[in-house]
C-alpha cells in the first residue's frame, strides 16, 4: 500500500493494525460475541484494509500537507479506529456490540488516549476528519407534499450512518452486503441512496424470490446493460452501474445445499 498511504504513516498503520487485529480477532473467536453471518478472519481484515485504502488515499487526503492536515497522526488513528469498528464490528449481533465496543476501546486507548466515551458505533467522521456523533450530522428534513407517502424517508442517525458507509464503499468499487432483521428499512435506505446518488451512477434493482433461477439473474443483468462489443456488456458511456439485489437469501436450496443464483453472484 506504499503507493496509497505515505510513510511514516504506513508504518504506523501496519504496526497498530497488526497488534489490534491479533487481539480483537481472538476476542471475536473465543468469547460469547456472536456474528450475524459466519465470517473468515481474512475477510474481516480485507474489509478493514479496504476502508483504510479509501480513507487514506492521496486523492482523498494529503497527509503531507501540514496546512490542510495540522495533526496527521491523529487523523490516521481516527480513520483506523473507524475502519476497525466497521469491519470487525459490523457483523456482530446488535445486543453484543456494546461488549465488542469495550474490548475495542481498551485497545484503541493505548494508541489514541482521547478516544471518546460512549457507544463506538455512534461515531462517524466529520468533514475535518474528526470523530463526530452521527446525531450531529443529521441533514435538515424538508417535506415534499408531492412525494409519495411510502417514498418519504425522514433522516435518522441510522439513515445517515448507513448512507455514509454505502457511499464510502460503493463509490470506490467495493461490494456491500447489508444484513438485518425483516422490516427495519434496509431496502428503503438503499433505494433512497441509489435514487439520490451521483450523476455518474446508474442503478438497477433485482428482487430475489424462492423461484429465482440463474437464468432470471442473468436476464436481469443483461437487460440493464448495453452491448459494447459482441461479447461485452456495460453501463452507458461515462457511467458506473450498481445492481441492488434484494432478499438475496430467498432462492431455494438445490440438492447439495447451494443456492445457484447466489453462487452466480459470487
Amino acid at each position: 500500500m506504499t503507493d496509497i498511504i505515505i510513510d511514516p504513516h504506513l508504518s504506523t498503520v501496519c504496526k497498530v493494525l497488526t497488534e489490534m487485529m491479533r487481539k480483537l480477532l481472538i476476542v471475536l473467536r473465543t468469547t460469547t460475541i456472536k456474528e450475524k453471518v459466519p465470517s473468515q478472519d481474512s475477510n474481516l481484515i480485507s474489509s478493514c484494509l479496504n476502508f483504510l485504502r479509501i480513507f487514506l488515499s492521496r486523492e482523498r487526503i494529503r497527509l503531507d500537507n501540514r496546512d490542510a492536515c495540522p495533526n496527521p497522526e491523529k487523523i490516521v488513528m481516527t480513520y483506523l479506529a473507524f475502519s476497525v469498528i466497521w469491519s470487525l464490528g459490523a457483523n456482530i449481533v446488535d445486543d453484543q456490540r456494546t461488549l465488542f465496543g469495550e474490548y475495542f476501546r481498551n485497545q484503541m486507548k493505548l494508541h489514541m488516549p482521547e478516544f471518546p466515551k460512549g457507544d463506538v458505533f455512534d461515531f462517524g467522521i466529520s468533514k475535518d476528519h474528526q470523530l463526530q456523533s452521527w446525531s450531529e450530522q443529521l441533514p435538515k428534513f424538508e417535506f415534499d407534499p408531492k412525494q409519495n407517502f411510502f417514498e418519504i424517508l425522514v433522516p435518522t442517525t441510522d439513515t445517515v450512518k448507513f448512507k455514509y458507509l454505502l457511499a464510502t464503499l460503493m463509490y470506490n468499487d467495493c461490494n456491500v452486503l447489508m444484513t438485518g432483521e425483516t422490516g427495519v428499512g434496509k431496502s428503503v435506505i438503499i433505494k433512497d441512496f441509489l435514487m439520490k446518488s451521483e450523476e455518474a451512477i446508474v442503478s438497477a434493482f433485482v428482487n430475489f424470490s424462492g423461484k429465482t433461477s440463474c437464468r432470471n439473474l442473468q436476464d436481469a443483468f443483461e437487460g440493464n446493460l448495453e452491448a459494447k462489443r459482441k461479447t461485452l456488456l456495460g453501463p452507458p458511456a461515462g457511467k458506473k452501474m450498481i445492481f441492488f439485489v434484494d432478499d438475496v437469501n430467498m432462492p431455494q436450496l438445490e440438492k447439495y445445499g447451494a443456492q445457484p443464483p447466489c453462487e452466480l453472484l459470487r
